[in-house]
């Protein structure tokens, strides 16, 4: 559900318009009433059809190029998978019209006047797009409206749901760790390039003396920050504040590489770790500034949205696998068209969109 919302927000900001327009076998300005589908009961026209597979076709272009359709996904062709989630969509916006109607919620005037401004202005700025796919800006205006009714339906669902305490409380005590921080300092004596290439062993031997008298410096009390600002060869740990290297990072598990993150997490507040510790980018020396525990009221409330979105993505697939749906036979015969085609389907001159 969010995907479609996002993809058609990219799409009227100009994201994904006329940079890489593919097309179908359907053009020349003319749009079709004829029925692709029936979903409970509803009959779905070509044109509003269409609609929804050129979006799919931007999101799946979107996230491998044009050169998906040369691809199969467990066997099945890219393109006849596109039109199945572009059905989908529409069986989405179908069942989730209803459970809007059985919730009480209506799209407010304020929502509809966007949709239809909105829907004026995309078919003035992408004509390319309404010759080639066969839409029109009433298509587009029912598209915008039925989006808005799948995310109030998604949030009238999510408020009604509410996970229990105890499986709250078991997943804030498994993922603590995961959500702890821990402020170190740093000094890096590298030992490779910039190509991450070890130095040669008599270099690598020099760097390892100057760690050690660093490590002895910090050992015995003297400033980090200044130790750094010195020593260290670590253009990650800038502060982008001042502008000046102090050594210090602040972060979560699983952000460092592992040598650093032990000796962090490991360390004591205020306490230099007491050895050099190794890693592939070089010598460090670490002092653990503070550790920041798990804010529980964040987990807590994280995991309710990750549990309302997975209790509405259950309710919907629900829907949608109740739904009774009848493709007819212009469905098997609509296509996606590769980019290399668009200039054969292209009109030579531009003409009027028939609604």
């Amino acid at each position: 559900m969010k995907g479609i919302k996002k993809l058609l927000a990219l799409a009227l900001t100009g994201a994904v318009l006329m940079t890489s327009i593919t097309g179908c076998a359907f053009g020349n300005g003319k749009t079709s009433k004829a029925v692709v589908a029936v979903i409970n009961g509803e009959k779905i026209p070509e044109s509003l059809y269409r609609i929804y597979l050129w979006y799919t076709q931007q999101y799946f272009e979107q996230i491998s190029g044009p050169g998906i359709w040369d691809m199969e996904i467990e066997g099945q062709k890219t393109g006849d998978l596109a039109k199945q989630r572009a059905l989908e969509s529409n069986i989405l916006s179908v069942v989730a019209n209803k459970k809007a109607e059985d919730l009480g919620i209506k799209i407010s005037k304020e929502a509809k006047r966007a949709a239809k401004e909105n829907a004026e202005s995309f078919v003035k700025s992408n004509p390319e797009i309404i010759e080639i796919y066969g839409f029109n800006e009433g298509d587009i205006e029912q598209f915008l409206i039925s989006t808005d009714i799948v995310s109030l339906v998604e949030e009238k669902l999510g408020e009604n749901y509410m996970p229990q305490e105890e499986e709250i409380q078991k997943y804030i005590d498994e993922n603590k760790s995961a959500y702890e921080e821990v402020t170190a300092k740093h000094v890096l004596i590298k030992t490779t390039d910039d190509n991450l290439n070890e130095l040669p062993k008599e270099e690598q031997e020099a760097k390892r003396k100057l760690a050690t008298e660093v490590l002895n410096k910090a050992l015995a009390g003297e400033d980090m920050s200044e130790l750094a600002r010195t020593y260290s060869e670590d253009q990650g740990s800038l502060n982008q504040v001042t502008g000046v290297e102090d050594g210090e990072y602040t972060f979560k598990r699983g952000k460092m590489v592992k040598e650093f993150e032990d000796a962090a997490f490991n360390g004591e507040d205020g306490k230099v770790w007491p050895e050099l510790v190794k890693t592939a980018y070089g010598y460090h020396i670490i002092k653990t500034e503070k550790h920041i525990p798990a804010n529980e009221e964040v987990m807590r409330d994280e995991f309710i949205a990750d549990a309302r979105r997975e209790f509405t993505n259950n309710e919907f697939n629900t829907m949608i696998s109740n739904a009774t749906v009848e493709k007819t036979e212009l469905y098997d015969t609509i296509s996606i068209i590769r980019e290399s085609d668009r200039a054969e389907e292209m009109p030579e001159t531009n003409t009027t969109t028939n609604e």
